[in-house]
Parts: C-alpha cells; structure tokens; sequence
C-alpha cells in the first residue's frame, strides 16, 4: 500500500516491539500481549504500524510458523499498513527469516510499499516511501534494516549491520537527499547502535533503566551512524531489544530512539505499550512519545 499524508498534513506511525509470543496454548501474559496489541491497533489514530522485531520466541518453540502466524493475523482486523523486521529471537532454531517473510506476505492484507529491497545473508533492507498529501512527491524515507541476532564471532552476545547493508544505506539514502539540511527521514531496526551508549548522556525523554548492559549493543562498530550523520537528513533511529530502555536521546543532533516493550512474556519492569511518531508535512517537525497500556 502507498503511503501518504492526510489531508491535514499528518502522519503517523506506531512502533511496537519485542512482543515475545511463546508456546501454543498461549500464556496468560501471551493473551495479555494480543489485548495490548489489538487496543492499540483500533484506538490509536495512525497511518502506519511497524514491528522492529523480537516479534515471537523460536528457540524451544513448538509451531513457530503458527505461532508466528497467528499473531500477525491479528493485523488484519484493521485497514492500518503493516510492515516489520526482525530480532535476535525470532530466528533461532528452524524457522527462518524468509519463512516468516513468505509467511507474512501470505498473511497480512495490508503491507505497506516498500521499494529499494535488499537482502544480505537472509536480512532483508528496505525502504518505505511517504507522500505528501497530494500523493505526488516522496516526503519521508523510512529506512529499515534487518539488525540480526547473535554474534557469529565471540566478540560480543549480538549481530551488527554488516559492511554490505551499510553501504547499502548509504548509496539509497542519498536517492533521497532533497539538499536543504532538514531532517526528515528515520531509520528503523531491533538491535540498538554502539553510538546508543552516548545518547544515554543527553536523555530528552523516557528512561535507561536495563541492570546490566544500559545498551545491549554489537561491539564492532560497522559505521552505520556515521552513515546517517553524514547524510545531512536523517532525524533518527528507532530500536527494540532493550525491554527495560524507552528513551529519546539525542547524540551529534541525531535521536536515537527506543520503542516501548509491547510483550508480558518476557523480561522487563517498564509498563508495556507503544510509541508514537508524528511526522507533520507543514512545518516538517516530528515529535515521538509513548503511549502505556493503561493508557489504552
């Protein structure tokens, strides 16, 4: 589905993440998560829903296809675009990532349009374009990147872009370079970016509360920040994986931005819920904020 602004200049996205679905039959706090979910999907206001992964448990799950599938189903109940990409548990015994995109395409009425796809090593990259109200010309790019899952060197417990979706980023991010400095275009994907252990020193809003790691990033540092600093018009980037960080911080002028934990079936203090990100076509601003389950 091609996106675009609505006739007020507005759009707006919900991010939900780690939402950790199990075993069938599903844990009460599995249930608790599909509730979350669905209230979310038909009070919430938005254009555009996207998943930035850890979207079921694989490891020791029975039927991670139907598991898998079950969940996505509940995106059909309403006309919202849907896109995702995956974490570092979605994938960890049989089931693999084209299974669960075949299975999502099969599954899901309203997939939002991508273009510029890329698939590096099963992780597929894309871009979201958003038009303008008038649905004439591209207004914002969302970026998203498969970040990966565990480390394939005993350098660090998780993934990190590879060299090939770096340079990826930077050749189509400058497709859509419009030359005037603003920042407009967000990048979305699950594992945070080493440069997220700096935003924690200019928090402007939500918290840093994880127990051992503050930021459970990669070591090596493959340049995709500098990639998006260097492009002049990227506001962002949105994570998951952290279940216990749902800040907006902001390092070299750039945000870095956590969702808020959705999922009851798995670790994490923070009240679940979601996040919102407002982009306004007019006067170019976004704002982000989170909205809690008991808000709902």
């Amino acid at each position: 589905m091609r996106l675009n602004y609505r006739k007020d200049g507005i759009f707006k996205i919900l991010q939900m993440t780690d939402t950790h679905i199990g075993n069938m039959p599903f844990h009460a706090d599995d249930e608790k998560t599909f509730d979350l979910v669905r209230r979310a999907i038909h009070k919430l206001d938005v254009d555009l829903i996207i998943h930035t992964g850890d979207i079921i448990w694989s490891e020791g799950v029975k039927d991670a296809d139907i598991v898998f599938k079950k969940f996505i189903e509940i995106f059909n109940e309403s006309d919202i675009p849907v896109a995702i990409t995956f974490g570092n548990h979605d994938t960890e015994e049989i089931i693999t990532r084209s299974d669960l995109r075949q299975l999502f395409d099969q599954t899901v009425k309203n997939k939002a349009e991508k273009v510029d796809i890329a698939i590096f090593d099963d992780r597929e990259n894309y871009v979201i374009p958003i038009y303008d109200a008038s649905n004439t010309e591209i207004q914002n790019a969302l970026f998203v990147l498969d970040s990966g899952a565990a480390s394939p060197l005993p350098l660090s417990e998780y993934d990190w872009n590879q060299p090939e979706q770096v340079e990826w980023f930077r050749k189509t991010a400058h497709t859509y370079l419009k030359g005037d400095h603003v920042k407009r275009h967000l990048v979305f994907q699950h594992i945070p970016l080493p440069e997220y252990w700096q935003a924690t020193d200019k928090i402007l809003a939500g918290v840093n509360k994880e127990t051992n790691e503050r930021i459970s990033s990669p070591t090596i540092n493959t340049g995709l920040f500098a990639n998006m600093l260097l492009n002049t018009e990227i506001w962002g980037m949105f994570v998951g994986h952290d279940h216990d960080n749902n800040f907006d911080g902001l390092f070299n002028d750039i945000h870095l931005v956590y969702g808020n934990v959705s999922g009851y079936q798995t670790y994490g203090e923070l009240t679940r819920g979601v996040r919102i990100i407002e982009l306004n076509q007019h006067t170019q601003d976004i704002k982000t904020y989170t909205v809690t389950n008991d808000e709902l």
